[in-house]
């Protein structure tokens, strides 16, 4: 069960009657990548909307007679049906919808409050979306204390506080997907004591740690019992940097990157289907990438980053999906003789570590499938003979 047949099973209990659970915040964390640009109320002195009627304009505009919006992944169209199918979550009302995108800051930033029915809110916020400049503040991420949507998230913790706590209630969930993840344990963190007490729990999904000293400061510390974060098996993106809480290890359906999508993380009866570790791909990338950027000086981590940003920029693609192209991937090999020798050096040892960790992953993968094909025939051996 994925979380789309969730709602086909629990949708019609509303959250009023059954609090929520694991699979409620995966629905969430997907809700959060949705276009609500001139749907939802940025401000929060307006008043909030219903999802379902987000959702059912939404679908109207992302038509072909629509405003040219679109979905982020190609399972958000029947995610959207299946909202509008269920009571569960109908009834939330959205307020304080923010989509920045500042290319001179090098910040790509979205957040939006959902109010429950029980008085409680979710502040949500979304991970990296499709623009090159999402991805330039996600790698600035390896070697900054502080990038701007961390900032951004912290005052909109804050704003949307003062909002619920005069107008609605006062329990505060967070929660977010991928980068999302980080700046719910980054706003929490840093709020103010008034609103830390009121957060009941800060979920992340598969988001990326921070450097050690952050883990370790008593801000974070602070938090660290009301956090909690799911990762799957092969996590390659949840596994970079340091965590200051523990990980849940959960099944995904999908293959190496692709389990990076909330889509294809496995449920039972509401919760997450937990793996007994992280498997292959995470416990390599661990070993190589994230303790070989802790060895090297942050001056170089930044020599680093700036040299794939470099190579990103020269292969002229607008997104994420024209990064790939063969013109970009031409390009983009075309301008790595313009790099200076130091930084090539770096940039040439992070993707050498990177594919000997892929490499391994592919090894381990097969004997791992070779393993389950002996089990297989010696059960099928067993049954034919009893």
């Amino acid at each position: 069960m994925n979380i789309i047949s969730y709602l086909e099973w629990r949708g019609d209990i509303s959250i009023a009657r059954l609090p929520l659970c694991e699979a409620d915040y995966a629905v969430i964390g997907c809700c959060s990548y949705f276009p609500y640009d001139g749907i939802v109320p940025e401000s929060f002195d307006a008043q909030p909307v219903s999802l379902w009627n987000t959702v059912n304009r939404i679908k109207e505009l992302a038509d072909l007679e629509g405003d040219g919006r679109s979905f982020h992944y190609k399972e958000d169209d029947e995610m959207t049906q299946r909202l509008l199918n269920s009571p569960r979550f109908t009834g939330l009302q959205l307020i304080g919808f923010r989509n920045i995108i500042d290319e001179e800051k090098q910040e790509q930033f979205s957040a939006i409050t959902m109010l429950l029915p029980n008085r409680q809110s979710i502040v949500v916020f979304r991970g990296t979306d499709r623009t090159l400049t999402g991805w330039k503040e996600d790698f600035n991420m390896l070697y900054l204390e502080d990038v701007p949507s961390q900032k951004e998230a912290l005052l909109y913790l804050e704003e949307s506080a003062k909002y619920t706590k005069e107008n609605y209630g006062n329990e505060i969930y967070i929660c977010g997907h991928s980068k999302g993840g980080n700046l719910s344990m980054y706003s929490a963190a840093y709020c103010s004591d008034e609103v830390k007490k009121r957060i009941k729990a800060v979920v992340s999904l598969d988001g990326p740690g921070f450097s050690k000293e952050r883990t370790e400061s008593p801000e974070f510390l602070s938090i660290k019992d009301r956090v909690y974060s799911f990762i799957p098996q092969q996590s390659v993106v949840g596994m970079l940097l340091e965590h200051p809480e523990k990980h849940s290890v959960i099944h995904s359906s999908g293959a190496a990157f692709w389990q990076h999508s909330i889509y294809t993380w496995e449920i039972r009866r509401g919760d997450f289907i937990r793996e007994t570790d992280i498997k292959n791909l995470s416990r390599n990338v661990d070993a190589t990438l994230t303790n070989w950027f802790v060895s090297i000086s942050r001056e170089k981590r930044e020599m680093l980053v700036e040299g794939f940003w470099k190579v990103v920029q020269a292969s002229g693609a607008d997104n994420t999906e024209d990064l790939f192209t063969f013109k970009s991937t031409f390009n983009m090999m075309k301008s790595m003789g313009k790099i200076d020798d130091e930084t090539k050096e770096i940039m040439s040892e992070a993707i050498k570590l990177f594919m000997k960790a892929i490499r391994k992953m592919q090894k381990d993968n097969k004997e791992v499938r070779k393993e389950n094909r002996r089990k297989r025939r010696a059960t099928k051996d067993l049954t034919q003979k009893s």
